[in-house]
């Protein structure tokens, strides 16, 4: 399954200093059963070229003890129109010092629209999140595996 058009043009976007800019929650399960909610940016999420996978790198000790445990998430988006909802399957992983990356391939895909506008969680970008973050290096991860994978 593809990672539909729609989902992987929200995640294209570099994220701007001092603009808002969409939080996605990113769920894994936790040990126990219960969900275990991140939300990234787009520093920290991309679809291959081809669209045959969604890279995610995660940073979070829990969360990567999550899917190394049970390889699943769910990544949530929207773009004003429609929420999008991608249950994702663990593919492959690459390990780096802060983080990790993961590429993921889609099990399930909604699109769920009931002509209701949406706005889209949100958190206002600056330079000291994305230092603290490292989104730099996360996205010069993202995109090099990309050029890998498609």
């Amino acid at each position: 399954m593809s990672v539909p058009a729609e989902l992987a043009l929200l995640l294209e976007t570099w994220p701007r200093p001092e603009q808002d800019e969409q939080a996605f929650p990113f769920v894994t399960v936790d040990e126990d059963g219960f969900p275990h909610v991140m939300l990234l940016c787009t520093a920290e999420l991309l679809a291959t070229n081809d669209r045959s996978a969604l890279l995610v790198a995660v940073a979070s000790a829990n969360g990567r003890a999550n899917l190394a445990r049970n390889g699943v998430a769910t990544l949530i988006a929207a773009d004003g129109a429609a929420a999008h909802y991608a249950k994702l399957r663990v593919h492959d992983t690459e390990e780096y010092e802060h983080f990790t990356v993961y590429v993921c391939h889609l099990a399930h895909y909604k699109r769920d629209s009931l002509g209701i506008p949406l706005r889209p969680m949100d958190f206002h970008a600056t330079k000291e999140v994305a230092e603290n973050e490292r989104w730099a290096t996360t996205r010069a991860a993202l995109t090099n595996r990309c050029q890998e994978n498609g």
